[in-house]
């Protein structure tokens, strides 16, 4: 009784309960006025069966005005899709009256006093039309106390037995309202119960975990549903700059932390309306309402990106971290939300391949060049990379020895749906897509295969991207093909670029050293172009040094590119690192270089890029021209 009287409580203060006990009670009252219109109809014809239409027809109009009333209430209790809790209990009371004037309009124009136990009757009804306790004990009540007020005309006898009836009937009709409330009230509980649990089965299947902000599921529901009503806004995408290099050393716990930092100081856009949340690994999404100016945008997300940029004190950890970000706009710049994100995405992938840390708007004259990478992309995810992708490899030629120490990789796709790629192109669509490590997976698998049928000591060059070695589980992945193809680590060379090692030196200097201590070989390939500079010979663990073609083609026509290559090959001497000048294609070239003495040529002079067979019997050729020799000049140990 205790409880309840506590759950009773807490339905009148609290409105949610309120509106759940009037859901809960609702069939209840209805399957209670279907019985009672049936019952009306009845009385009504018994009325006038028993008196005649002369004598009853007051009490039939009222026993049918009854049921059409009856019928017009239940109505309203099947058509509403909500009832408060006041209108039931409105209802429930019109109901009672009902059922109490008609009994007591019958008694008083027909005085038989067998019918006062219909009072009792009705006392036992009205325990479940009442809705609330309140009602249903004033009804009980009443229903009781005109059952002793009509009683006392009777014989004093009697009267005694119907005031025994009243008080029977009260006191079961009150326990009756009550275990059945009872009933409702655990039933509600019940139903708020499995409520509360499905909304926050709803917000964590909404939330993500880690940082609390709204995951890729709610972001996008958002966006489409912002899309659906045509309200203007701008999407932002960031992706974190360094922050995978410091969850490969420091550990998940560190990273989990960093990122939890980083999320709480973006969280904290100034701008009214804006979500902000996380799609996945570290990459988050911004949604701002509204059609702020392109400038502002960018005002915006460099606010942004300067404070997730700050210093992180976690522990004893002074750790920094970057982001760059794509910003594109609804429905200016896309109709969809596919296209939407598509844009986004290619601004903040333009962000990435430029400076980095900074925020790019998409610009509509881009389209066509996003539409092909959009389309290359969708040929890389759906393609048959392991029949589409192979190598063609050109030779590294050493003057000295007159024969080919070594082949490069250059890879190549043919794609069923866009025809030759060019490798740039595919590389960089790899790159942005996600799909790098697998496309260099299997060409890696692929130069292997063809360094197997090579003799010895022909080495292969490979490149890898600025993706690849910066996962040290991937680049051990590739040792250990090397290792289960017999092949001998020192027989494979891998090249980066200054660019591929800008983003985190310290990092790609550790991984490369540790390449090296295997065994392999690193190479510096392009070197004078783009951010050159002296100290990544001295930073890195290197052991060749690939001078840019754009010196070498210089050198027939231009005195300081000439002093520039012999420098470098001086200087690579000194260093006791192998000299690779790309791009030699005349016998002028090669004329104005042979008296510089370089250690090797690559360039179409001495040989194209071929397929694994003809580069292994050119380089035997060679060989044989040459004549053998024992221990070649300039060979590293």
């Amino acid at each position: 009784m205790a409880q309840s009287s506590s759950s009773l409580y807490d339905t009148w203060r609290n409105s949610s309960r309120q509106q759940a006990f009037a859901d809960g009670y609702r069939p209840l009252l209805r399957g209670v006025l279907i019985a009672g219109c049936i019952y009306f109809a009845f009385i009504a014809w018994r009325y006038i069966s028993e008196y005649g239409v002369a004598v009853a027809w007051p009490m039939v109009v009222m026993s049918i005005l009854s049921a059409i009333v009856y019928l017009f209430i239940r109505q309203s209790l099947a058509t509403r899709e909500t009832v408060s809790l006041l209108r039931l209990e409105l209802y429930g009371v019109a109901v009672n009256l009902l059922m109490y004037a008609n009994l007591v309009g019958f008694m008083l124009t027909r005085e038989e006093h067998s019918r006062l136990v219909y009072f009792a009757l009705m006392a036992v009804v009205f325990s479940a039309t009442g809705v609330t306790l309140r009602s249903t004990l004033l009804f009980i009540t009443l229903a009781v106390s005109t059952l002793v007020w009509f009683s006392f005309r009777l014989a004093p006898d009697l009267v005694e037995q119907y005031v025994y009836i009243g008080v029977s009937a009260s006191l079961g009709a009150f326990a009756l309202a009550t275990q059945v409330r009872k009933v409702v009230f655990k039933q509600i509980d019940a139903r708020l119960l499995a409520d509360e649990m499905t909304a926050k089965a709803q917000l964590l299947a909404r939330t993500d975990s880690l940082t609390g902000v709204p995951n890729r599921r709610a972001m996008f529901d958002l966006i489409d549903q912002l899309v659906a009503k045509r309200d203007p806004f701008w999407l932002g995408i960031f992706d974190l700059d360094g922050f995978k290099a410091i969850n490969d050393v420091y550990g998940h716990i560190i990273g989990d932390r960093l990122l939890c930092a980083a999320v709480e100081r973006a969280n904290r856009l100034e701008y009214p309306g804006s979500v902000f949340g996380r799609i996945g690994g570290d990459e988050f999404i911004v949604i701002l309402p509204g059609s702020m100016p392109s400038a502002d945008v960018e005002k915006l997300g460099n606010r942004v990106i300067k404070q997730i940029s700050l210093p992180y004190d976690i522990d004893l950890l002074h750790l920094t971290i970057g982001a760059s970000a794509g910003m594109a706009h609804f429905p200016s710049m896309g109709n969809s939300t596919g296209q939407l994100y598509e844009k986004a995405d290619y601004a903040l992938f333009k962000a990435k391949s430029g400076r980095r840390g900074v925020t790019i708007v998409f610009d509509s004259t881009e389209d066509r060049e996003m539409k092909e990478t959009v389309a290359l992309e969708r040929a890389l995810r759906e393609g048959d990379l392991e029949r589409e992708l192979f190598l063609q490899f050109q030779p590294q030629y050493s003057p000295s020895e007159h024969r080919f120490v070594g082949f490069e990789a250059l890879a190549r796709w043919q794609s069923p749906s866009l025809g030759p790629v060019r490798p740039d192109k595919f590389i960089r669509s790899a790159e942005r897509s996600g799909h790098i490590r697998k496309v260099t997976s299997i060409l890696f698998s692929k130069g292997l295969e063809a360094l197997r049928t090579w003799p010895e000591p022909l080495t292969l060059s490979f490149n890898l991207s600025a993706q690849d070695i910066s996962d040290r589980s991937f680049m051990l992945s590739l040792l250990d093909m090397i290792h289960q193809n017999g092949i001998s680590p020192k027989r494979v060379e891998f090249e980066i670029t200054e660019t591929a090692v800008m983003a985190d030196v310290d990092t790609a200097c550790a991984l490369l050293a540790e390449l090296r201590l295997a065994g392999c070989k690193i190479a510096l390939d392009d070197f004078g172009s783009g951010y050159s500079s002296f100290e990544y010979l001295d930073a890195l663990p290197l052991d060749k040094v690939k001078v840019d073609k754009s010196f070498v083609r210089k050198v027939a026509h231009n005195v300081t590119s000439r002093e520039i290559v012999a420098g470098l090959i001086d200087l690579c001497r000194k260093l006791d690192l192998r000299c690779v000048l790309e791009g030699v294609e005349t016998d002028d070239e090669m004329m104005i270089l042979s008296p510089l003495q370089p250690d090797l040529i690559q360039g179409y002079l001495f040989g194209k890029p071929m397929g694994a067979i003809e580069a292994r019997d050119a380089a035997a050729r060679l060989e044989a021209a040459a004549g053998s020799v024992d221990e070649p000049v300039g060979a590293r140990a």
